[in-house]
């Protein structure tokens, strides 16, 4: 059973750059504590709105949040606001305008608001409340915090501002992803073939070949050759084979796919872009990296069904046990099919 959440404002404000992928700037990011049927109280969706723009449009904040978390037994909502004040005055930064969301987040139903000050992430910082006077603090080092630690561990990094946490959503350019759709389409036509006429083999064969891609980017090495990222997206167009890698048998294995579904995401053409993004969205989610499936959803071409379904996922904050247990199950006995049918 998991722990209940340990809400410290110290331990959140921390927690914070792990939680959205970057160290962020100028900016109003809320986290939601959510108590789930075990009675524990756990980190729920934290959205990052643009500061400039949330306070200029709190409604639309208080849409935001209403709809993602709606329906959710939310105990807590903790805003932090991001923004150096070194020059400016000696109150704290958009009391008035925060004054008037938090209206709007009670009209919306949520309880519970805290809003917070930071100047910015670095270790030492003092944080302080707009509504509690003296509710102050000292921020310890994000960089060491349980949750960096969690995310590092697991192969995730914690980029130093937004620019380049998102310069992982974008696809490389036109002519080099049309070359790549060049190589990959008649390896694609021989996997449907093969999908067709049951040739298990062969198919494993392909397989294998991911396999050996997954655990080359355990030791850091992604593809780079174009005939090789070709057949890697083209093997994966197969939803057997895609179904299989949707889980890894270890951590280190899933945090090192998820890299290499994003690299390979970056090349895709645009008939296999659709496969790709619905990969990355399970296994980022599946690895409580919210961040990337979310943006990997946004970035990506036309939603497919899975997509879809690890969108519902992330808004209804279904618990991860259960997803990570069905998928797995599925995904081992494909690969166990796949496997002895190979063999037979």
């Amino acid at each position: 059973m998991p722990k209940p959440m340990f809400l410290t404002d110290e331990d959140l404000l921390a927690a914070i750059p792990a939680l959205i992928g970057f160290t962020p700037t100028d900016s109003l990011v809320i986290v939601a504590a959510v108590v789930h049927a075990d009675g524990t109280v756990r980190l729920g969706r934290t959205t990052r709105f643009d500061l400039d723009l949330a306070t200029r449009l709190p409604r639309m904040v208080a849409a935001d949040l209403s709809r993602a978390l709606g329906g959710q037994p939310v105990q807590r909502l903790i805003g932090v606001v991001v923004r150096d004040t070194t020059s400016g005055t000696a109150d704290l930064p958009y009391r008035a305008e925060l004054d008037e969301l938090t209206d709007r987040l009670y009209e919306a139903g949520f309880t519970g608001i805290e809003l917070l000050h930071l100047p910015s992430f670095t270790a030492g910082a003092t944080w302080s409340c707009y509504h509690v006077t003296g509710h102050t603090g000292t921020l310890s080092d994000p960089a060491i915090s349980p949750v960096t630690t969690a995310r590092v561990v697991k192969g995730n990094r914690v980029y130093s501002n937004r620019d380049a946490f998102l310069a992982q959503f974008v696809p490389l350019p036109a002519d080099v992803r049309e070359s790549i759709a060049a190589l990959a389409d008649p390896i694609a036509e021989g996997v449907q073939a093969e999908e067709l006429a049951g040739d298990f083999p062969r198919l494993r064969r392909r397989l294998q070949l991911i396999d050996d891609a997954v655990t080359a980017a355990t030791h850091g090495r992604l593809p780079t050759d174009h005939h090789e990222i070709a057949a890697l997206i083209a093997a994966l167009s197969s939803f057997l084979l895609r179904d299989i890698h949707l889980i890894q048998d270890t951590e280190q294995r899933c945090g090192a796919a998820q890299s290499l579904w994003l690299h390979l995401w970056r090349h895709a053409p645009a008939r296999y872009a659709p496969t790709m993004t619905a990969l990355t969205a399970v296994t980022s989610y599946l690895r409580k990296d919210g961040s990337v499936a979310g943006l990997v959803i946004q970035r990506g071409p036309r939603p497919t069904k899975l997509t879809q379904l690890v969108h519902r996922w992330m808004r209804e904050s279904v618990d991860f046990t259960a997803v990570h247990n069905d998928i797995s199950d599925v995904a081992t006995q494909l690969r166990a099919t796949l496997s002895d049918s190979a063999e037979s």
